[in-house]
């Protein structure tokens, strides 16, 4: 019977090959569509998820509160680690990650500078799952000079050659290759290229004052972390509060689940890009609702077809037919299609994984394909369209009289013309809120883009010195370096732009006297302000002009005048650490720009002249930019010979942090134009469907005198109106979820009228495009030709 059914199944399909084709077409697409969606939902939902212990898994982040101001480090202190499993008992295991500072490390005639070194400790491989590929791991975490590398990095110097055994050197330091690693999953919220022991660094290291390391715990199963997180703050009272509690500052940890930081964190200082939880529900539900546009496709053209069944059905049942078969078999060609698109869809899934990879930035591969997730979808897509979407048609066609059909009283397919206006509402309802989205994302993006950043990134590039021996040498590189009339300023700091900078404890003064703040603090030296063209809008800038600037003055920016509540605050004094560390007085207050970035506030700062910084930033005058760059490399290789020249313009690495929002925004603009198209395809059939109806009544009309006009409008109107009703329902939809969207970012835009009425706009000339064409050819057809039709 099964077979029978198919096979009928799939003669219809080929008698009626244009309209299969078209519904194939849409289905596809929806399918296809929906599966790349899902690929990517699913892999925004399994970060960190590899690791055996993932579920008792925690990253410790520390909450820091002030009298005038709190902040949240991803960090702890680096004593916290050991000394929270010697206290509690419920802390099965902790391990920190401690960087290594930016370094070259060389092998034979291959040198890198590496930035995704760390030390850790030994406990590293008891708490997260990583797969050993050669040699062994634990010796490495336990003994100084061994290192483990990632497989890539293992290439990277060694080539196809065995890398155990062999060295590496940085400096005056070597390292033994003791094993090698699979490279960190792309989903994972933090990676590394190397691990070496802790017990390379001092025994005795650091204090309760000093953060820094990424630290992680692990707790037995069952462990109720909240209660522990509440449990775990008596650590404030018993080992901080002594160096904290005089400056009215207090600590809290917080235990962050790693399977949520990924999709969950909004802290700054990220090791990774982070997700957006808002944009996995988003994505999730144009998956679905691509699935079920394509659906509400075939449902339409099958309710609207209905005239053209209908003596088949009148007929089936004369014979003796009974309903069950026939809705056995309208169910049976609705699968087919289904099953039909899928294969397409599973094609255009493996041709073009590459292009999506590029542009959502992932890494997909065809293993992809065969992921629980992915094959419940499929089964699902099935069980939706084929079985869910074909049902309705179904129960429609099989439930026609044949005493009606025969007598000819059902000719038009009227019946279900409500069903189908309601479903064309629903789908331009979501292509109209989908729109909306697309250009309130872009609109949020190029608003921060465009922002006023406070400085001025065009023409400057930046170098990075790798340890102090390169640093004592940058007096003489820029000296050398001004030399060159295209170059018009160098300066060099400790904090790259815009990715913030660290925090110090300052004495400040106010009008209640001396009061300890945490500030963020940075060094520069004399032409940090003019090269980065950044304005002073009271006092001075450091001047060479005043030997004093050197030891006792700072600068600092409006928001830490605010902070402190100076009326006057040139020549304030701050301090900070010991005698011979800075005593000094504020000589100028910056404009403030966005040293923290664009998805963050401004934060107080305060700059300190100390030509000591690993960052150089060189100001072109944008004349023969190439040869300007020879240059630099140049006088970069005869004053440090053994270092590779790498550069970046800082235009280009301040906008890296768009990279995450303009992948998931053009993802976004993908699948809006692909439900669009889909809609249209339903809409096409219709509008074609409606067009052969009515062949005989527009030719009477133009016998009486109808133009083509006319014509067009009586064609067009009726679908214009449930579109112009989806995007009644769409409008307010969207304007309050993106409002919702937009709350996310510290500085933002708003949704428009402008963004609205465009979208609105925009979907209507889509629509009149889509039917137009069936609907001028209907208008321009010779009447005496319409009314020959049967």
């Amino acid at each position: 019977m099964l077979k029978n059914l198919f096979k009928t199944a799939f003669r219809h399909m080929l008698k009626h090959s244009g309209y299969s084709i078209l519904n194939i077409l849409g289905l596809t697409l929806g399918i296809s569509s929906a599966l790349f969606l899902i690929i990517y939902v699913a892999d925004e939902l399994s970060y960190d998820r590899y690791h055996e212990n993932a579920d008792r898994i925690y990253r410790v982040s520390t909450n820091i509160k002030e009298p005038d101001d709190k902040f949240t480090w991803i960090m702890a202190q680096i004593p916290f680690g050991p000394q929270v499993v010697k206290d509690y008992p419920e802390v099965q295991a902790s391990v920190r990650f401690i960087p290594i500072p930016r370094a070259l490390f060389k092998y034979e005639d291959k040198e890198f500078n590496e930035e995704k070194f760390y030390y850790a400790d030994s406990t590293l491989f008891d708490i997260f799952s990583y797969k050993v590929l050669k040699g062994e791991v634990k010796s490495a975490l336990l003994n100084p000079k061994k290192i483990i590398l990632t497989e890539k990095i293992a290439n990277q110097y060694f080539g196809k050659s065995d890398p155990i055994g062999k060295t590496l050197t940085s400096g005056t330091d070597t390292y033994e290759v003791t094993g090698v690693i699979e490279n960190c999953p792309t989903n994972s919220h933090f990676r590394f290229d190397a691990i070496a022991s802790r017990n390379n660094l001092p025994k005795q290291l650091g204090n309760w004052g000093n953060f820094g390391v990424y630290t992680y715990l692990m707790f037995p199963k069952g462990t109720n972390i909240k209660a522990f997180e509440t449990k775990m703050q008596e650590m404030y009272t018993t080992y901080m509060k002594p160096i904290f509690g005089p400056m009215n500052m207090t600590m809290n940890y917080i235990l962050e689940p790693i399977t949520k930081i990924h999709l969950y964190s909004t802290n700054a200082g990220e090791p990774e890009p982070t997700g957006s939880i808002t944009y996995v529900y988003i994505f999730g539900i144009v998956a679905i609702f691509l699935v079920l546009i394509a659906a509400m496709n075939y449902m339409n053209l099958s309710t609207a077809r209905s005239a053209k069944r209908a003596r088949e059905v009148g007929l089936r049942k004369v014979v003796g037919s009974r309903r069950t078969p026939l809705i056995l078999q309208f169910l049976s060609e609705s699968v087919l299609l289904t099953i039909i698109s899928l294969i397409f869809s599973l094609i255009i899934l493996v041709v073009l994984m590459p292009k999506f990879n590029l542009l959502a930035g992932k890494a997909y591969d065809l293993h992809a394909i065969y992921s629980p997730v992915v094959i419940l979808s499929i089964i699902a897509v099935i069980f939706i369209v084929g079985i869910i979407g074909g049902s309705y048609p179904a129960f429609y066609l099989s439930r026609f009289s044949p005493v009606t059909v025969l007598k000819g009283s059902i000719t038009k397919g009227t019946r279900g013309a409500m069903f189908r206006k309601i479903l064309v509402v629903i789908q331009f309802t979501v292509s109209v809120i989908m729109i909306v989205c697309t250009l309130v994302v872009f609109r949020q993006l190029k608003y921060l883009k465009s922002m006023d950043q406070g400085f001025d990134q065009k023409n400057v590039i930046g170098l990075q010195l790798n340890n102090q021996a390169m640093i004592k040498k940058y007096p003489l590189i820029k000296q050398v370096l001004l030399e060159n009339r295209n170059i018009k300023n160098v300066t060099s700091t400790n904090t790259a732009m815009g990715e913030g900078s660290g925090k110090t404890l300052f004495n400040v003064e106010t009008d209640q006297g001396m009061a300890q703040k945490g500030i963020n603090f940075a060094v520069s030296d004399h032409d940090f302000v003019k090269t980065l063209g950044i304005t002073i809008v009271k006092g001075r800038d450091f001047s060479r002009d005043m030997p004093s600037d050197t030891l006792n003055a700072v600068i600092v920016n409006e928001t830490f005048v605010r902070r402190m509540g100076w009326t006057e605050p040139i020549g304030k004094k701050v301090e900070a650490g010991d005698a011979n560390t800075l005593r000094a007085r504020v000589i100028g207050v910056m404009k403030d720009y966005h040293q923290t970035g664009m998805y963050n506030g401004i934060e107080s700062l305060l700059i300190a002249y100390r030509p000591l910084g690993n960052v150089i930033y060189i100001k072109l005058s944008g004349n023969e930019t190439q040869s300007t760059i020879s240059f630099i490399e140049n006088k970069w290789k005869e004053i440090f010979p053994d270092q590779p020249f790498t550069y970046q313009f800082l235009s280009e690495r301040f906008n890296r942090q768009f990279g995450a929002d303009e992948k998931r925004g053009l993802v976004f603009t993908l699948f809006t134009i692909l439900a669009i198209l889909i809609a249209c395809l339903g809409l096409f059939g219709l509008s074609s469907y409606m067009v052969e109806q009515r062949t005989k009544e527009i030719g009477v009309r133009k016998v009486f005198g109808a133009n083509e006009g006319i014509i067009l409008l009586l064609i067009a109107k009726d679908f214009l109106v449930l579109v112009s009703i989806g995007i009644f329902f769409a409008i307010p939809v969207s304007y309050y979820f993106m409002n919702r969207w937009l709350e996310n970012y510290v500085y933002r835009t708003n949704v428009g009228i402008t963004v609205l009425i465009m979208s609105a706009l925009l979907t209507i000339v889509i629509t009149f495009l889509t039917i137009g064409f069936k609907a001028y050819q209907a208008a321009i057809m010779n009447p005496a030709k319409s009314l020959k039709t049967e």
